[in-house]
Parts: C-alpha cells; sequence; structure tokens
C-alpha cells in the first residue's frame, strides 16, 4: 500500500479509470449478469483506489466505511464508488427482473410473483447501499447504520424466500442458498465473540451478497439437470451355470469308497421301477378299407350264410 501511494497519480489511475469507464458502459448495454459483473468490478476497482490512496494506513482496525470519512481524494472515491455501486445494483434488478419475466409461470420459474418480488428486493438493497455512501459515518452515524444494516436485511429476505419464490430453478440454486445462510450465521458469531473486526465481517458479507446474486443471474432460464437413467436390471438369461466340484484327493476319494456301503443285485433289482407295458394299438384304417370293414361287420352280425363272419 505504501508503494502504491507513493507512485505518480498518473500510474495509478490510468488503468482502474479504463476499467471503470468499461463497467459504466456496461451497465447500460448489458444484461443481468454483465451488469452484476460490471457492478461488482465497479466495487473492486474503487476500494482498490481508496485503499491505495488513503491517508490512514490503520483504517482495517475499525470497518470500511473508515474510507469515506477523509475530505481528500480516497474519501470522495470510496463515497462515490459506494453510491455507484447502488445504482449498479438497481440497474441489475431492472435486467433481472426483464430477464425473469420471460421465464416466469414456466418449468424453471413456477412463481410468477418471484419476477416482481426478488427483483424489488434487489433494487432496495442497492437504495440502501446507495445511502450508505451518501451518510458518511461521520457525517450521521444512526441513518449510515440503518442503511448498511437495511442493504443486509433486504439480501436476507430474498435468501430466505427462495425455496417458494424461486421453485423451479436449477438445484445449485437451493444449494448456493444454504451455503450462503450458513456462511452468514458462521461469520456472525466470530465477530460478536470478538475474534473478526467489522472490516472483515463486512468484507465475507458483501462477497457473499454478490458471488449469490452473480450466481442467481447466471442460472436463470436453466433447466434442472436429467434424472439419471436407471440401470437395467437382469431378470433372465440365456445361458447355463454349471457348478464344477472340486477335485478331491486320491487318498479322501480311496476312503470314501471304502467306507460307503455296496448295495447287493437284488437289493437294487428290487428297488428299481419296471416298466409298465403298453398293449400293441391296432394299425388305423382309413377311407374305403374302413367302409369295407364295417360293412362286414355289419353283415357278420346279421349272420347272413352267403358271406360268412368274419373270425
Amino acid at each position: 500500500m505504501a508503494l502504491l501511494a507513493d507512485a505518480p497519480s498518473s500510474l495509478r489511475l490510468v488503468a482502474p479509470r479504463r476499467a471503470a469507464s468499461r463497467a459504466l458502459t456496461t451497465l447500460g448495454t448489458g444484461n443481468a449478469s454483465q451488469v452484476g459483473y460490471a457492478t461488482a468490478a465497479l466495487l473492486v476497482i474503487g476500494l482498490l483506489i481508496s485503499i491505495a490512496t488513503t491517508p490512514d494506513p490503520l483504517w482495517w482496525h475499525l470497518h470500511f466505511s473508515r474510507l469515506g470519512t477523509f475530505a481528500t481524494f480516497s474519501g470522495y472515491v470510496f463515497n462515490s464508488t459506494i453510491i455507484l455501486t447502488g445504482v449498479g445494483v438497481v440497474f441489475f434488478a431492472h435486467r433481472l427482473r426483464r430477464q425473469m419475466r420471460q421465464h416466469a409461470g414456466t418449468a424453471v420459474l413456477r412463481n410468477r410473483r418471484s419476477a416482481t418480488f426478488v427483483p424489488i428486493m434487489v433494487a432496495l438493497l442497492g437504495i440502501h447501499l446507495s445511502f450508505v455512501g451518501v451518510i458518511p459515518v461521520n457525517l450521521n452515524e444512526f441513518w449510515h447504520d440503518r442503511s448498511s444494516t437495511g442493504a443486509v436485511f433486504c439480501f436476507v429476505i430474498v435468501l430466505s424466500s427462495t425455496k417458494w419464490m424461486l421453485r423451479g430453478m436449477h438445484a445449485v440454486i437451493g444449494r448456493a442458498s444454504r451455503r450462503v445462510g450458513i456462511g452468514l450465521v458462521a461469520t456472525v458469531v466470530p465477530y460478536v465473540a470478538g475474534f473478526i473486526n467489522l472490516a472483515a465481517f463486512e468484507l465475507i458479507v458483501f462477497v457473499q451478497v454478490f458471488s449469490w446474486l452473480l450466481l442467481f443471474a447466471g442460472t436463470i432460464g436453466r433447466p434442472a439437470d436429467a434424472p439419471a437413467a436407471p440401470t437395467p436390471s437382469r431378470t433372465a438369461s440365456m445361458h447355463r451355470t454349471v457348478v464344477v466340484a472340486p477335485r478331491l484327493p486320491a487318498e479322501v476319494a480311496a476312503g470314501l469308497s471304502r467306507r460307503t456301503p455296496r448295495l447287493r443285485p437284488e437289493v437294487i433289482a428290487r428297488h428299481t421301477p419296471r416298466p409298465e407295458r403298453r398293449e400293441p394299438r391296432a394299425p388305423l384304417v382309413h377311407g374305403r378299407a374302413a367302409r369295407f370293414q364295417s360293412a362286414r361287420r355289419v353283415t357278420a352280425g346279421r349272420g347272413d350264410p352267403e358271406r360268412p363272419a368274419l373270425v
């Protein structure tokens, strides 16, 4: 930081000014995701410039708002950056509403009210963030704190309503919401306990908020992953399974043969089932031969003397 502070102003501000101008151009022309990334880049660039030019190198012992308390270039850059970041979040909410209305009521965004509720809460977040720069902490600490708290509160409302408002969206949003919620709680506990100061708390919270917003903007309209195809189960097989018993040693086989009792032939014959005897069937006669045979039998039954009966 000391090297950056001692460097000439022309070397320190040429590249950040170009990046900031590109970010401002993207705010009015890009979609929600592009506007979100441009706003995040604007915030990072402005904070780095303010940190590099601040007259208090120990500002991080207190909070980020300490950077905006000086009536110098660093204070003006910090407050202007926070105001422009809030304006960028409002533009982000506007683009977000336009993008969500295209998918509201479909399978990827079932709740139609989400296209109005979520952008309004994001816009309120940006408005509260702008008032953080408009009202520095040394000007009015009460309203400055209310503005920062209101921005966090708007994000918590959006985060807690994802289960109802963002139904149908990709599962990555639900997982990210749970992780960010756990991260916020895990950040509050060490801050209250005194393990981290307010500057570290603000940094962690802002990183989580912008990460979730950028992920949300990039996930709108993304269909859910298709369920994995079930593995086909093998119900039948055309092959036979033959179990081959291992060969026994010669001495074991000899011992078994000696121990196994031998049956006498008459016992074997007694228990062996005999095959059934079947009487041979008379050959079947068809056609004229059958009619002739039946006529001869009838004549024989009547006792015709000219034609002796068949024996």
